[in-house]
């Protein structure tokens, strides 16, 4: 196994983002970068700061579903793998690396379940077996029919022949764990129409200050005191 150098950490890895996003992050780092990290006397390399990572994460250019948005410390915690806690200071290639170690990938067990959900229409938990055929061997493009038939002799049949999904996908991934091996693809393309994703919580303005009060009138001035003759 090769070593893993901290200088060119995406020897042997497979980037995950889309051409697109891959441009869009080298020319935030190339706006961003400065000549400041110097190796074995050479010419000084471009580099950002940890913080500068932070605030290309609050931009938050991708959609939660997609990418995770790791706290100080998860930052840290790989920072320090790239032996850049000291210097506090990434290449373009360790800032790239780090990212991509953020990026979701799709998962088939979720997927699948998000399928049948799909096609529970009545929000009853279960679906008939032949529905069930239908999005195994046609939608999600798993298994054929007569592996789906095998699968189903481990579902959790009722007496009517309905299938809880739920427990049916479990009981898939319980019998071939190499199902999670496979690489899947998001159910809906757009992240935004998933219903799986939580909406992001809606933060409320904070209320203005109320305005100081008034200072109170002053005292009416005391009547003069007539002299005494």
């Amino acid at each position: 196994m090769a070593q893993f150098d901290v200088f060119d950490p995406l020897a042997n890895v497979t980037l995950r983002f889309t051409e697109e996003e891959l441009s869009d992050i080298i020319e935030w780092f190339d706006n961003k970068s400065e000549p400041l990290l110097i190796i074995n006397e050479g010419e000084p390399i471009n580099v950002i700061t940890i913080e500068n990572l932070r605030q290309f994460l609050e931009l938050k250019k991708f959609h939660k579903r997609c990418f995770h948005y790791p706290s100080y410390a998860e930052i840290m915690s790989q920072v320090e793998i790239l032996k850049a806690g000291i210097n506090r200071v990434l290449t373009k290639d360790q800032f790239i690396y780090l990212l991509d170690k953020w990026v979701i990938e799709p998962d088939l067990k979720h997927e699948l379940k998000l399928a049948f959900k799909v096609f529970d229409t009545e929000k009853r938990d279960f679906l008939e077996i032949d529905e069930i055929k239908v999005i195994v061997t046609t939608y999600a493009d798993v298994f054929n029919d007569a592996e789906t038939r095998e699968m189903l002799r481990d579902a959790n049949v009722r007496g009517d022949g309905n299938v809880f999904y739920e427990d049916f996908v479990d009981s898939l991934f319980n019998v071939a764990p190499e199902l999670y091996q496979l690489k899947a693809e998001f159910l809906y393309e757009d992240p935004k129409e998933d219903p799986s994703v939580p909406p992001d919580p809606i933060i409320e303005p904070e209320p203005e200050p109320e305005p100081a009060p008034s200072p109170p009138p002053p005292p009416p001035p005391e009547p003069k005191k007539k002299k005494k003759k």
